[in-house]
């Protein structure tokens, strides 16, 4: 935490939930700014606390790097990493070989959208994992609050603060506005209808968060398997036992199975059923839902990708590099298909390399010397 003249343990007055954290920041530190100049001595101190949040988006706010210095420097902390980890490349098999973890938001974001072509898909698919792992770490806590107490603006406000923190030429995306135009209006829905989740809002990050991460089952992403789908076993029983609608399932075997509680691994526990747990109705089902997930998310990403060459490349790897074992097996996504994609993003990057935005030849260098 920042502390700015700590003597006293109250907040800065006239701070409200509709502000930025830039702005809440900014205002925060001039209050407190004003007080400590004051000529009278017996003025009360101030101690003005800042969350994480409201610290990343002054430090964002301050930086006057160039970006080309964030290039340079980016491409100097991942060189280190690779050499320290004595790894030829920032994914092997789809899995991260380094930690970008400790680069702060505006490197990170150099990195995961190859500013200045000095990135390997590679690099930039490890850098988007580690953004995306930052906000799901940001939402944990207000969406399991949310869950609780139906206070879902508080969670669309926790992802507002968190996206406010993005440096200058992320905000300056299409990317950006489009989240946070959805995160505003999410807010609003959350406002307007206290205890019910906004729907139906495009390029909303938190409902895709809250659908990612489910809430049938309790670490379902980092638990061990085979304890996983004992979890899962529990949690389908429990929801048959509490059905009521005509066509909702009540049994393993009859029914719709409402699966919009179960996160991506638990119906992968469903469908590879490698203990033996599940029906053939729930196994057929659960690859049904995943089907029709995959189906969703790869639609979304070239939705959102279209006016990027090669995002929607980047955008697939990226996904399977965000997945855990299990859900490439359930999912059919194999080790090939894999390498498949990678070699085919590799080669769009190198030959779009070539050319300039008229046409022109970038370089002397020919065809064969890219291939």
């Amino acid at each position: 935490m920042t502390t700015i003249n700590p003597y006293t343990s109250t907040y800065t007055s006239g701070l409200t939930a509709g502000q930025t954290a830039a702005q809440r920041a900014s205002q925060a530190a001039a209050q407190a700014k004003t007080r400590d100049q004051s000529e009278t001595i017996n003025t009360p101190a101030v101690n003005v606390t800042l969350s994480p949040a409201a610290q990343a988006a002054l430090k964002a706010q301050t930086d006057s790097r160039t970006i080309e210095t964030v290039v340079s420097e980016a491409r100097t902390a991942i060189t280190a990493r690779l050499k320290a980890a004595g790894a030829a490349s920032a994914l092997k098999d789809g899995n991260a070989t380094i930690d970008l973890s400790s680069l702060d938001r505006r490197t990170l974001f150099a990195v995961a959208s190859n500013k200045g072509g000095q990135f390997p898909i590679e690099q930039q698919v490890v850098a988007s994992l580690t953004l995306k792992a930052r906000q799901d770490s940001v939402l944990a806590s207000p969406a399991a609050q949310a869950r609780l107490t139906g206070d879902y603006a508080s969670l669309y406000q926790a992802a507002l603060d968190h996206l406010d923190t993005a440096g200058p030429e992320e905000k300056a995306s299409a990317a950006w506005t489009q989240e946070h135009d959805a995160l505003l209006e999410g807010r609003k829905q959350a406002l307007a209808r206290p205890g019910l989740a906004p729907a139906g809002i495009a390029h909303d990050s938190v409902a895709a968060y809250m659908t990612e991460t489910g809430s049938a089952v309790a670490g379902a992403k980092t638990r061990e398997f085979g304890k996983l789908a004992a979890d899962v076993r529990a949690a389908l029983d429990k929801q048959y036992a509490l059905a009521f609608q005509p066509e909702a399932a009540k049994d393993p075997d009859s029914g719709e199975i409402d699966f919009r509680r179960f996160d991506d691994r638990s119906l992968s526990a469903i469908a590879l059923n490698k203990d033996e747990l599940f029906s053939s109705h729930e196994i057929t089902q659960a690859k049904a839902e995943i089907r029709a997930r995959d189906s969703a998310a790869i639609k979304a990403s070239y939705q959102s990708t279209s006016a990027d060459e090669g995002g929607f490349g980047k955008a697939m790897i990226t996904r399977y590099a965000g997945m855990t074992a299990e859900e490439r097996e359930a999912g059919g996504l194999t080790a090939d298909i894999y390498a498949k994609m990678v070699e085919l993003q590799s080669a769009r990057d190198k030959l779009a390399q070539m050319f300039n935005a008229d046409g022109s030849l970038a370089g002397p260098a020919s065809l064969l010397d890219w291939l």
